[in-house]
């Protein structure tokens, strides 16, 4: 009866160290993928995040995506210095920061900068968003209702002529435009902490030197806009 009781406890223990195992490998992990490159003409450094360990159709198409923008950058990188010399090396980098939020979302920004010459290059921003529990990819519509996008307009049009301290994505204050006209699907979005953010990008709302103002609501202030 003992040896039948451990043999038991045995196999209890082994379907329950199965079970883990098995939950350990649907936890997702986010790896970077890494694209160099340099001339006399150019330089690349183009860093990319690829989720591994679970799979869906978003999931397929934010690693495939983002894998053929970072080639397509590094060909129009190549094509652009092809049959000129330029006064400074042309440049591209990609690069990416996961944002720990309370909203069950897995949030990335990814941030892009290109220069082929002129006085300054161009900094651009893109965010994803995947819902943990379906692994699916969300977008403002998707996340907010009929209501939210007037509500937000309202409340960034109030912050800007009402001259409140605004900052930027490098935290620095913005000055700006007179009189700009907000449309808040022009900004990015992604979840931080308690807060939902939207990112504006250069020269909507504000000149070059401001930089993208950064917009910050809070999860109790927004939860009767969120379908």
């Amino acid at each position: 009866m003992k040896k039948l009781s451990g043999v038991i406890l045995l196999l209890m223990l082994l379907f329950t160290a199965c079970g883990v195992e098995k939950e350990k490998e649907k936890e997702k992990e986010i790896e970077k993928l890494e694209y160099k490159g340099a001339t006399n003409n150019y330089k690349y450094n183009l860093v990319i995040p690829q989720i591994l360990n679970v799979q869906s159709e978003d999931i397929s198409y934010f690693n495939l995506s983002l894998q053929e923008n970072a080639r397509l950058i590094i060909d129009e990188l190549l094509e652009s210095t092809g049959e000129i010399k330029p006064s400074a090396p042309y440049e591209a980098e990609m690069s990416y920061e996961v944002k720990e939020n309370d909203f069950g979302i897995t949030s990335i920004v990814v941030k892009r900068y290109t220069y082929t010459g002129g006085a300054h290059g161009n900094t651009t921003l893109e965010t994803y968003n995947l819902l943990d529990k379906d692994l699916k990819l969300i977008n403002f519509e998707s996340f907010f209702n009929d209501n939210a996008q007037g509500y937000f307009e309202m409340k960034i049009n109030d912050a800007i002529e009402n001259k409140e301290r605004v900052k930027n994505i490098n935290g620095e204050e913005v000055i700006f435009f007179e009189n700009p006209e907000v449309n808040i699907k022009n900004a990015v979005i992604y979840f931080e902490g308690e807060d939902v953010k939207f990112v504006f990008p250069l020269y909507d709302l504000a000149p070059y030197s401001s930089g993208m103002p950064v917009f910050k609501f809070s999860k109790n202030e927004i939860k009767k806009y969120i379908r």
